[in-house]
C-alpha cells in the first residue's frame, strides 16, 4: 500500500495583496498546527515568530502555534526533498502539511511543475491546490497591467478577495469581473482584515481528481457558466462570458485567457490519444492549465485529464458518473493562444 503523501498548498498573490497577513492568521489556527511554511527571501513582511536557528543559506523559525517556517534562498526542490528528515526530531517528522508562499512577482506554474515533475517530490507530497489572494482595491488595475498577477489568478483553485472592506462597490465589482475573465471556475471567498474562513482552504483537493475526496463538480465547476454553440463546430459549445467581463480589462495585455467548452457527444479512447498527442507538443507551452472531464465510449465513468503547460498528469478513470450530466467538459487557461487554435485541435474529438 502506498504511503500517505503530505498535503501541500501553494499560496500566491501580487505585491501588497495581503497574503502574508493571511498566512499569519492561518498559522495561529489549530487546523494549521504542524504546518511547514516555506517562503523565500523576498517576502514583503515577516511572519510573527520566535527564531530558533539561522544559517547562511536559509532561516528556520518555530512559530508559537507549533508550525515551522523556513525562509529559503536556494533550491525549492532540495528544500522539499530534505524537509522530511531535516524537520524531524528523534526520527519523527514535525509537520503534517506544507504551505509554500511565493513572492508577489512569482509565476506559480514553475512551482507546480517542480512538484509534479520531480519523482521524489511527487511520491512525498500531494498538491492540494493553489490559493491566490487578490486586492479588491487595486486588483482590476493590477490584473490589467501585470502578466504575473494574471497567471496567479488564472491557475488558482481558490481565489481570496482581500481588502473588500476598504474597496468601493465599483472597485470590488471590477476586480471580481477581472478575475472571472481569467478564471471562471475558481470559487471566490472574502478576506476581511486578514481573516477568512479556512474550511474551503482545507478542503482543497484539486490536483489529482482520481485520488481526490472532492466531488467532481468541485474539481471542475462549470455549472454557473452559459454555453453557446460554436459556429461551424457540430456539438461543440463555448462559454459566453462577454456579458460578465469589462470590455477594457486587458487593454494593456490580452495574453492570458480562459476558454471553457462542452462536447455534447461521447468520444473514443483513440480520439483522446490522438488529440493529446497533437495538443501537448504543439500548444503545451501556452497552456497554463488544462482540466477536462471526458465521456469515453465503453468506460463506466468519466476520464479526467489535468495538465500544467506541457506536463500532463496521468489520466484517470473514475468508477462512475456523479450525476446525469455525461457531457465532455474542458477548461483551458491559456497564454497567448486563440480560441480558433484551440477549437481546431478539438476537431479531433468531434
Amino acid at each position: 500500500m502506498r504511503h500517505e503523501r503530505i498535503p501541500l498548498i501553494l499560496l500566491t498573490g501580487f505585491l501588497g495583496s495581503g497574503k502574508t497577513t493571511l498566512l499569519n492568521q492561518l498559522v495561529q489556527l489549530p487546523e494549521f498546527s504542524r504546518t511547514l511554511v516555506i517562503i523565500n527571501e523576498f517576502g514583503e513582511t515577516s511572519l510573527d515568530h520566535l527564531l530558533v536557528s539561522k544559517s547562511s543559506d536559509d532561516q528556520i523559525v518555530e512559530l508559537s502555534s507549533g508550525c515551522i517556517c523556513c525562509t529559503i534562498r536556494g533550491d525549492l526542490a532540495k528544500t522539499l526533498s530534505d524537509a522530511t528528515w531535516r524537520f524531524a526530531r528523534n526520527g519523527v517528522r514535525q509537520f503534517d502539511r506544507v504551505v509554500i508562499e511565493t513572492t508577489g512577482l512569482a509565476e506559480p506554474t514553475p512551482i507546480l511543475q517542480i512538484i509534479s515533475n520531480t519523482p521524489k517530490l511527487y511520491d512525498s507530497y500531494r498538491m492540494q491546490g493553489t490559493v491566490t489572494v487578490v486586492d479588491a482595491v487595486n486588483g482590476a488595475g493590477t490584473l490589467a497591467t501585470h502578466p504575473e498577477a494574471q497567471k496567479q489568478v488564472a491557475v488558482a483553485d481558490l481565489l481570496l478577495l482581500s481588502k473588500s472592506d476598504l474597496a468601493t462597490q465599483a472597485q470590488e465589482t471590477e476586480t471580481r469581473e477581472a478575475m472571472l475573465l481569467l478564471n471562471p471556475t475558481a470559487p471566490v471567498q472574502l478576506v476581511l482584515q486578514g481573516q477568512t474562513q479556512v474550511d474551503e482552504i482545507l478542503a482543497l483537493d484539486h490536483a489529482e481528481p482520481v485520488q481526490s475526496t472532492a466531488p467532481l463538480h468541485s474539481w471542475l465547476p462549470t455549472e454557473q457558466l452559459r454555453f453557446a454553440p460554436v459556429s461551424g463546430k457540430q456539438g461543440l459549445l463555448r462559454a459566453d462570458q462577454s456579458s460578465a467581463a469589462p470590455a477594457d480589462l486587458n487593454r494593456h495585455n490580452d495574453r492570458i485567457r480562459a476558454y471553457c467548452y462542452v462536447l455534447e457527444h461521447p468520444v473514443t479512447a483513440a480520439q483522446i490519444d490522438q488529440w493529446l498527442d497533437a495538443l501537448m507538443p504543439e500548444l503545451g507551452p501556452q497552456l497554463l492549465r488544462l482540466k477536462a472531464i471526458l465521456n469515453v465510449v465503453g468506460f463506466p465513468g468519466p476520464l479526467v485529464v489535468h495538465a500544467v503547460q506541457h506536463l500532463l498528469h496521468p489520466a484517470g478513470l473514475l468508477k462512475e458518473w456523479p450525476d446525469e450530466d455525461r457531457r465532455c467538459k474542458l477548461v483551458f487557461i491559456t497564454d497567448n493562444l486563440s480560441a480558433e487554435r484551440l477549437e481546431q485541435s478539438l476537431q479531433l474529438l468531434q
